[in-house]
């Protein structure tokens, strides 16, 4: 018996509308909801760009540095104007009045003499100007003010918009600002007065020459001055200057070493004075003295280099703490918002810095050695 197999293939389209037709959606039982309404301050920030704190600490920078561009203009054209006027009055005689500066030179005349005002009636002109002197700057102390105090409403500006306080931004700018202003002078001076302690031994021996040779006290320190080694050069022409309208020379000698702070130009003074009571060769004396000076030198540079790992220590201490405040400050603001807007914080803070301080002075002391 014979079967015959027989195979159905069937084929069944449903397309997506009668699906949707055959299964309703079920009916929601949640209200639709909208999305919320923006604050009016985030919408006013939208719609503006920016808000308007960053717009006001941009604008104290901005005229921050425009005040110190027309300072820095203002001072350029000054010397120019001073330099042209010794020409004219060195060739025809004081006939010729100055030239009148320009809007920007006034701008920046009217603030410095606003602030030459400000530091008469408070007593303070006289001192800045010595230490002015003394770092060997070519600024009037009206105009360093000036520079300073724009230099610490840059710094304010700055500080409150990575910190988002106000107050904190402020004080921390005026702090900083006054304690760089405080850092340049006291580095120019030293660094001028150690730059006077290395040219003395060789000046001195120059001195001593030239009194071998038959000429003065006085032309012998004309010719240092005429070599025009800085800041010694400076400074001895200054005591010849003192000399010529009537002090005496060891007085002013006295004065170049009080400012300079050197115990080697003050023991010169003292042989000096000694050899002119009592009488003596002089030059003979300065080079016995300059053999002094040469050894205390080598033995102070003996110190240093033993001394170098110490320092080098004590700078990355001092550096260090500030450093990772500022870098946890930029990457992390939140973990370190806390520290300066809550009271603890800010006592904390406090006896940190104050603890800081107490520590760089004393590792300062320590690490200083008196030659």
């Amino acid at each position: 018996m014979r079967r015959d197999v027989v195979m159905l293939r069937t084929s069944i389209t449903v397309t997506a509308a009668a699906l949707a037709a055959a299964f309703p959606p079920a009916p929601s039982t949640h209200p639709p909801t909208s999305a919320p309404a923006p604050s009016p301050a985030v919408a006013a920030q939208h719609a503006g760009g920016v808000s308007w704190g960053l717009i006001a600490a941009l604008a104290a920078v901005f005229a921050a540095l425009l005040l110190v561009g027309l300072i820095g203009v203002s001072s350029l054209y000054q010397q120019d104007r001073h330099r042209a006027l010794a020409d004219q009055i060195g060739r025809y005689g004081p006939r010729h009045a100055p030239a009148q500066a320009g809007e920007e030179g006034r701008v920046a005349s009217t603030v410095i003499g606003l602030t030459g005002q400000l530091l008469r009636s408070s007593n303070s002109e006289r001192g800045l100007t010595q230490r002015l002197d003394l770092a060997g700057i070519s600024r009037t102390p009206a105009e360093w003010v000036v520079l300073g105090g724009s230099g610490c409403v840059v710094l304010a500006v700055v500080l409150t918009l990575l910190t988002g306080n106000v107050l904190v931004g402020v004080l921390a700018g005026a702090v900083a600002g006054w304690l760089a202003m405080r850092l340049v002078l006291n580095i120019r001076t030293g660094r001028r007065r150690g730059a006077f302690g290395e040219q003395l031994p060789d000046l001195l021996q120059l001195i001593a020459a030239s009194l071998q040779s038959g000429f003065s006290l006085p032309q012998a320190l004309d010719g240092v001055v005429q070599e025009n080694t800085q800041p010694a050069a400076g400074e001895f022409s200054r005591a010849l200057t003192e000399a010529r309208i009537g002090a005496d020379l060891e007085d002013a000698l006295d004065g170049v070493a009080n400012r300079m702070n050197s115990d080697d130009l003050r023991w010169t003074v003292m042989a000096i004075r000694i050899q002119r009571q009592v009488g003596g060769n002089l030059a003979e004396v300065l080079q016995n003295t300059v053999g002094t000076m040469r050894e205390r030198a080598y033995l102070r540079r003996q110190v240093r280099a033993l001394s170098a790992e110490a320092r080098l220590s004590a700078y990355i201490l001092s550096v260090l703490p500030p450093l990772v405040g500022c870098w946890l400050l930029f990457i992390d603001p939140t973990y370190m918002r806390p520290l300066y807007t809550t009271l603890a914080g800010l006592l904390l803070l406090a006896v940190t810095v104050v603890l800081y301080v107490v520590g760089v002075l004393w590792m300062r002391k320590v690490i200083r050695v008196v030659v």
